[in-house]
């Protein structure tokens, strides 16, 4: 056990210790809690400043580690990347992924047309089910305009 996984598990004994003690108990852990984080926030932020001026690569490099990342996120230091259209669509697909494999179906991302449309494939019992065009706009477009609104149009291709 690496020792990550240590202490993600010691974590999770106090959680659990915690969550048994009563509701006034829990707001002092609660508040300390918030007080680590906070001069841990503060100890951070003036760690990026520093190597900002002295090593903009070492901060890199650092940040590369993805616990060191982790806990920047966390403490709002850095912002995760955006994802791209593609990867929204693709994540939106993944979603409805599940519905459509209990009726041996599936659909399979094809491609970004003009700025505002998507391109799907249904396979499976969705390519040639009588319901297609409804799992279609009520299933699939639903799901990708959910993720990604900037999408106007969503079209089956065979």
């Amino acid at each position: 056990m690496n020792k990550i996984q240590e202490l993600v598990e010691e974590i999770n004994r106090f959680e659990a210790i915690i969550s048994e003690w009563d509701e006034s108990q829990r707001c002092v852990a609660e508040g300390l809690k918030r007080a680590i984080e906070d001069l841990h926030k503060e100890a951070l932020t003036r760690m990026i400043k520093s190597l900002k001026k002295d090593s903009m690569s070492a901060l890199k490099n650092a940040v590369k580690d993805e616990v060191v990342y982790g806990l920047l996120v966390y403490h709002e230091l850095v912002k995760p990347p955006t994802p791209t259209l593609i990867e929204r669509v693709k994540t939106a697909l993944d979603a409805i992924r599940p519905s459509l494999q209990t009726h041996s179906g599936d659909v399979e991302f094809v491609g970004v047309k003009e700025l505002d449309t998507v391109e799907v494939k249904l396979v499976g019992t969705c390519g040639n089910c009588p319901s297609s065009t409804l799992t279609l706009s009520q299933l699939v477009e639903t799901a990708i305009k959910e993720y990604c609104p900037e999408i106007n149009h969503v079209k089956a291709v065979k």
